[in-house]
């Protein structure tokens, strides 16, 4: 903060966010991704909508995303005046796959696809940069919520989010991880209204996207404290799984989680039960969320997008709509006691037993 005020730059790409991208460059790297370029955003939402607009699809171009996500991801597309693709997730790992998407290309072209890390389990890195390889399809990942657990390959541009409510917090922000440099130049001059060159000159339409200095302060903050932050959250997990195995198999769990990630909201599916759950945490004074519920075809904004290959909601969607009855959130932080994590799951299985 003292360098900040010395400085006399707040925000406008100054010192401390310039430094704040190369090690945020380099943290990406230390934690098993390729060497890439890093940019900073106001928002995960802005980065995206930027990078897809700066990467020049053509007008009305198709971007698949998945139908159980954050809206963002759809408002995305939409602000970037492209035509989003709603499409089913996979059973085991709530995912959009690469599976997925072939089998949606085939019957609709596509010119984009935005998995997402739905709540931050990675995505396969080499299995879509395969896909992008073989089909021609643009892959932009919504990493959300998963940065410091995801790998990202050469050739996959990444978006992360830097929100207070995800793991690698800020208060607001956006990051973007990519080889495609002339992109992300693009995408930057947007964030600053279209300004390209030391003249000040409006070259495109751009709009005000910009990642402020206190943010990149606080950013160069966690980095430094990220081992204890990650340290914090695994304690937390690993506590819900030792309560959450006693309910054996009347509960499932996204695949993976506990075992190859840290989640970043804990989902639980109990099938056909998930708003029992939701309401009985909410009577014993425990709040949560159905993150991603309603999904994203219930919105009334996005009931208009339509279904690969304009197939009704049931024939399109079957997985998600399970899922939508099963899902609920429990409450996830890296300062739960284990007394806590107890009271939780015990109101889940007078509910489940």
């Amino acid at each position: 903060m003292a360098e900040i005020h010395t400085n006399r730059w707040y925000t406008n790409f100054g010192p401390l966010n310039e430094r704040f991208e190369t090690e945020m460059a380099m943290f990406l790297e230390q934690t098993g991704s390729a060497k890439l370029g890093t940019g900073t955003f106001s928002s995960a939402t802005t980065a995206l909508e930027l990078m897809l607009r700066a990467k020049r699809l053509g007008e009305g171009a198709k971007v698949l995303i998945p139908v159980l996500t954050f809206p963002a991801t759809a408002l995305s597309v939409l602000n970037a005046s492209y035509k989003p693709v709603f499409a089913d997730v996979d059973k085991e790992s709530w995912l959009l796959t690469p599976e997925i998407a072939r089998k949606a290309h085939s019957k609709e072209p596509l010119d984009a696809v935005v998995p997402v890390a739905t709540y931050g389990k990675p995505l396969d890195g080499e299995a879509w940069l395969e896909f992008q390889k073989e089909t021609g399809v643009h892959v932009f990942w919504d990493a959300a919520a998963v940065l410091g657990q995801q790998k990202i390959p050469q050739g996959i541009t990444a978006v992360f989010s830097l929100h207070a409510t995800k793991p690698f917090g800020v208060g607001e922000g956006g990051l973007v991880a990519t080889n495609d440099l002339e992109t992300l130049d693009r995408a930057r001059s947007l964030s600053n209204f279209g300004f390209i060159g030391p003249a000040g000159v409006v070259q495109q339409t751009g709009t005000n996207a910009k990642f402020g200095e206190y943010y990149a302060a606080v950013g160069l903050q966690q980095i430094a404290r990220w081992p204890e932050v990650i340290e914090r959250r695994k304690n937390v997990a690993d506590a819900y799984w030792r309560e959450l195995k006693k309910l054996g198999n009347r509960i499932e769990l996204q695949a993976g989680c506990g075992d190859d990630f840290i989640p970043a909201t804990l989902q639980i599916y109990a099938k056909d039960l998930g708003k029992q759950i939701f309401d009985a945490l909410a009577a014993a004074g425990i709040q949560t969320r159905r993150w991603y519920l309603p999904l994203l075809h219930e919105h009334p904004a996005l009931k208009d997008i339509t279904f690969v290959g304009n197939e009704n909601v049931e024939e399109a969607i079957p997985v998600s709509l399970e899922l939508a009855e099963g899902l609920v959130g429990l409450p996830f932080h890296a300062f739960l006691s284990d007394e806590d994590i107890i009271e939780i799951c015990n109101v889940v299985a007078e509910v489940v037993s």
